[in-house]
């Protein structure tokens, strides 16, 4: 009886000294657990939803002057290429002015004149000093100052017609920036979405006269976590999918490319714990348009990744 119940006695206490060890263990590995930092995956792929697609090519051109218009060339839909002048103003003065500038500019007459004027001058002071060289006192000492002062003066006529020469060419140049003011020139290829005004018309400086606007690229905006911005820097590729609400087209299916071009330096409180991103993204075949939205795949590079260290993420 005794025997059984010492036996009793020992199983029970080794049961109760297994349970504590593995009670033990098992906080031991909670805590290491918790110590550990889970560590992030740095060349996998950040996915945003809901992104939007915006212009980044959009100008409205104005006139630099007040004026009235003697064209507006393109008309609304029409493509235009960088550097064509898509309008102009009148400039008839200006033109005369500059034939006039132009003239002048070349005209050298001055200059060879005083050239001649100062070589008469020197000449004429030579022979007074060798007269007196010869028979002394014949040219008073009062003659020779004032032959000398008109010699040195010549020498200034020179300058003097020399400046006038390079001003009339800065006047030529002054006109030519006039008449490019009159002129309303495209920044880069695009089409005319909006005309303000047309030919004939009174325009004021700084009026609106054409919107043009470039698909060639596109910027696709979106909202990434903070957590996610560890993962990816600027240049970093992207690759977007149209995501059309409500319907399904073919054009879903094809993917663009790009890289990320700008990662916003503050969290935007209406987004929570979101960060504002935008990538730029070739649009050649103009798929992309503005207003769509979209969902935009960041590709981290593992090699480049910016997740160096383990960070934990909070519960």
């Amino acid at each position: 009886m005794k025997l059984n119940l010492m036996k009793s006695s020992c199983c029970a206490m080794l049961m109760i000294g297994l349970s504590l060890m593995l009670t033990v263990r098992s906080l031991d590995a909670d805590d290491q657990a918790k110590e550990k930092p889970v560590s992030a995956t740095p060349g996998s792929a950040i996915i945003i939803n809901e992104c939007r697609i915006k212009l980044i090519d959009r100008v409205i051109l104005g006139c630099d002057r007040p004026g009235v218009l003697q064209y507006v060339e393109p008309n609304e839909g029409e493509s235009v290429k960088k550097g064509q002048v898509v309008a102009a103003l009148k400039s008839d003065a200006l033109k005369a002015s500059r034939k006039t500038a132009e003239k002048r500019s070349t005209n050298d007459i001055e200059i060879r004149y005083s050239q001649k004027a100062r070589d008469t001058s020197y000449v004429e002071l030579e022979m007074n000093l060798d007269i007196n060289k010869r028979v002394p006192n014949t040219i008073s000492r009062l003659d020779i100052k004032r032959l000398e002062l008109t010699a040195e003066k010549s020498d200034l006529q020179i300058e003097q017609a020399e400046l006038e020469f390079d001003m009339s060419k800065l006047q030529l140049e002054e006109i030519d920036a006039q008449i490019e003011e009159t002129k309303v020139i495209a920044p880069f290829d695009g089409i005319v979405t909006k005309k303000f005004h047309a030919t004939g018309e009174v325009v004021r400086h700084g009026d609106e006269v054409l919107e043009i606007v470039s698909t060639k690229r596109v910027k696709v905006e979106g909202y990434v976590n903070i957590e996610d911005t560890w993962k990816f820097h600027v240049g970093t590729p992207v690759e977007v999918q149209l995501d059309i609400h409500g319907i399904r087209l073919p054009i879903e299916e094809e993917k663009f490319h790009g890289k990320v071009i700008f990662i916003d330096v503050e969290v935007e409180p209406i987004h929570g714990k979101s960060i504002r991103v935008w990538a730029e993204v070739e649009n050649p075949e103009n798929l992309l348009k503005a207003g769509y939205m979209a969902t935009m795949k960041i590709l981290p590079d593992k090699s480049s990744s910016k997740v160096a260290q383990e960070t934990s993420v909070k519960k």
